[in-house]
């Protein structure tokens, strides 16, 4: 059986969400980014109590007999065995993309877990106050996880479910999988387990990421939905042609030259897209193909130098085949090692000469199983290499090159050369070179090792590449520790933006005086008091640096604090309780809105110590808000709802005449305050 892949069949998965589909995710993440705001700043939402009580209101002699059986399938131990059971099932029929999207459901509940427990806090409905209510479980209210795992786990079923080519059975799948879903959501409001708006949270956020699941889901199975799992895919190709198939790749012969056609599997293809996030290179990237016909040939001209004659099959030509290429080598006549102890003794001995260079070493390193498949042994007793490029992404490197690579940015590594290495290591032996090469080959080695470079760095620079990105990040992050010195008054400028924040609501007379001493109270405790240099350090650098910078920076400052708690936790300088409270004040939350432009700087608000005080945390919020652009928080309402006064606040609040008088406002009794600003 031949199997074409067309340019239109591979797309990048990043394109993957359809407009309509943008449009639901936007819709259902400003729902959930609201819902999530007012359960920070509210211990519930106005309607909850009473909506809470209506549905508990319904009876009926069915309604618990059905209730019962999905609220145990949605549970922690329910859902975990219907996960299980769905997995299992779509490896047996050899679905592996679909198999693949659900090993992705677990993450749902990291995030719901990361969100209801490190970010809202929201405790669950009083058995005082409700007919029913769940007392024994201590886990956060918001958002409710048997609603999340329903919405993930049932509505990526449902979507599978396309694939059934039975109809009636198609649609009893996609009728059970609604009710389950819906069922779910009543039952814990009717259980009294949770707020409606933790229901309607856990209906938004699950939303959300299944839309996000389901739409890479469907294009990468319409991709690669046919694909062999491991082995190669069989390209189309002239059956007469002498040929053999290779683990990723179709292997032609000729008299004098080999072409390698790559058509790799499922999980070769994953595997670089997960590391990379891009088609896998050799298929169709003409510049990647360049940078290994050039990298070829610099280890052909090393080996000359290294053994007296060339050891490595050049690359003569990348030719065009179908919509994808082809790579022209010398055909090396030779047949498999004798002894493969001795070949791997020699590989050794390469792998070493290939490091000192700065080559990459995967495909003759003898620790990979297939290394000595690529070595041909000839009639005089020389081994050769055949190959050098690479059909997997591995972790098999040496502790030198995993250095080299984190130090750069560089992993994970897919035949990566490192060519500051390689240009100290040619002009170090500058002289020995041209000695044993002669004056054209020593040219030829200096031309070929720029046409190297440059190929790799278009390559790469094509490609996402989004973990080196957060590696280099990570280096910034270090860096930014640096800037101690620099950043020696935001401790105080956080301090007193706060304390301008605190004076400014009680001059409006949105808290009362004893509240505003409680909110001060806070802001004196040790807890707190450690959040403040790390918030007056976003604030400097949103001053110093702009999008994108100031976004990478600040993430990577979050970043490199919890980097170091976690190391002063391994080398047992700190225990898990220090390491406990430096992950709440540095947590994953505050790290994703540090990142965002604008409101970055405020990002340690979202810390623990600041949202153990709601008040103190509404009133930040407010302070924040008013710096989005066109008065959009006024005009939008959301000050009404998130600075609202309580219900015994005075009503009137007088203003001075507006010509030649001071722009504050006064109220008797009470010093004027300034708005908070930085």
């Amino acid at each position: 059986m031949t199997l074409a892949l067309s340019r239109s069949t591979i797309r990048p998965l990043t394109a993957a969400v359809r407009p309509r589909a943008r449009t639901i995710a936007l819709l259902l993440a400003s729902l959930f980014a609201l819902l999530t705001l007012d359960g920070l700043l509210h211990e519930r939402a106005v309607f909850d109590a009473s909506l809470l009580r209506a549905v508990q209101g319904i009876e009926h002699p069915l309604l618990e007999p059905v209730i019962r059986p999905v609220d145990m399938l949605t549970s922690s131990t329910g859902a975990i065995g219907a996960w299980v059971l769905m997995l299992a099932g779509l490896l047996l029929l050899r679905w592996w993309i679909p198999a693949g999207a659900a090993l992705v459901l677990p993450a749902g509940g990291v995030i719901n877990e990361m969100i209801g427990e490190h970010v809202v806090g929201r405790a669950r409905p009083n058995a005082l106050e409700f007919e029913r209510a769940i007392t024994q479980v201590r886990a956060s209210s918001f958002p409710s996880g048997h609603v999340l795992g329903a919405v993930l786990l049932y509505g990526l079923l449902l979507v599978i479910s396309g694939r059934i080519a039975n109809r009636p059975l198609r649609l009893a799948v996609r009728a059970g999988c609604v009710a389950m879903i819906f069922i779910s959501g009543f039952g814990r409001v009717w259980y009294g387990a949770h707020y409606p708006t933790d229901v309607l949270g856990a209906y938004a956020l699950g939303g959300l990421l299944l839309v996000c699941i389901a739409a890479v889901y469907r294009r990468a199975d319409a991709a690669w939905g046919r694909l062999p799992l491991v082995r190669a895919a069989v390209p189309v190709h002239d059956e007469s042609r002498p040929h053999a198939h290779a683990l990723t790749s179709l292997v032609e012969f000729d008299a004098v030259t080999v072409t390698k056609v790559y058509a790799p599997g499922l999980l070769p293809r994953l595997l670089y897209w997960l590391a990379f996030q891009a088609e896998f290179p050799y298929l169709r990237n003409r510049t990647a193909l360049e940078a290994a016909r050039h990298r070829r040939n610099l280890a052909a001209l090393l080996t000359r130098f290294w053994y007296g004659d060339e050891r490595v099959a050049r690359v003569v030509a990348i030719e065009r085949r179908g919509d994808g290429y082809g790579v022209v080598s010398e055909r090396i006549h030779g047949h498999a090692p004798q002894d493969r102890a001795v070949a791997r003794a020699w590989l050794r001995g390469l792998r070493d000469r290939f490091e000192q260079a700065g080559l990459p070493t995967w495909q003759i390193d003898p620790r990979q199983p297939r290394a000595v498949d690529n070595v041909l042994e000839t009639a005089d007793g020389r081994y050769l290499i055949v190959d050098l490029e690479s059909g997997l992404v591995a972790p098999v490197a040496s502790w030198r090159t995993w250095r080299r690579a984190l130090r750069r940015g560089a992993a994970p590594m897919f035949d990566d050369v490192f060519f500051d290495i390689t240009y100290a290591y040619v002009a170090a032996n500058d002289e020995a070179l041209r000695t044993a090469l002669g004056p054209a080959a020593h040219a030829e080695l200096l031309e070929t090792l720029t046409l190297a470079e440059q190929a790799q760095t278009g390559w790469q620079r094509g490609e996402p590449r989004l973990w080196g990105r957060l590696l280099r990040a990570a280096g910034v992050a270090v860096a930014v520790r640096s800037w101690r010195a620099r950043l020696a008054g935001g401790r105080e400028r956080a301090q007193a933006w706060l304390a301008q924040t605190v004076d400014v609501w009680q001059f409006e007379g949105r808290v009362s005086p004893a509240e505003a001493a409680g909110m001060r109270a806070q802001m004196a405790t040790p807890e707190f008091q450690a959040v403040l240099p790390h918030l007056g350090a976003h604030l400097a650098i949103s001053i110093v640096l702009r999008f994108p910078f100031g976004s990478i920076a600040r993430a990577g400052w979050t970043m490199g604090a919890l980097t170091v708690a976690t190391a002063r936790l391994l080398v047992r300088r700190c225990d898990r309780r220090a390491w406990l409270g430096a992950l709440r004040l540095h947590s994953p939350a505050v790290m994703l809105i540090g990142a965002v432009p604008g409101f970055g700087g405020f990002a340690y608000l979202a810390a623990r110590p600041v949202r153990a005080n709601r008040l103190l945390l509404r009133a930040t919020v407010d302070a924040t808000m008013q710096k989005a652009p066109w008065r959009l928080y006024e005009r939008s309402g959301l000050r009404r709802w998130i600075a609202r006064r309580p219900a015994a606040a005075p009503s009137a609040i007088a203003y001075p005449p507006s010509e030649g008088a001071s722009s504050a406002m006064t109220v008797p009794g009470t010093a004027a305050a300034p708005h908070p600003g930085v």
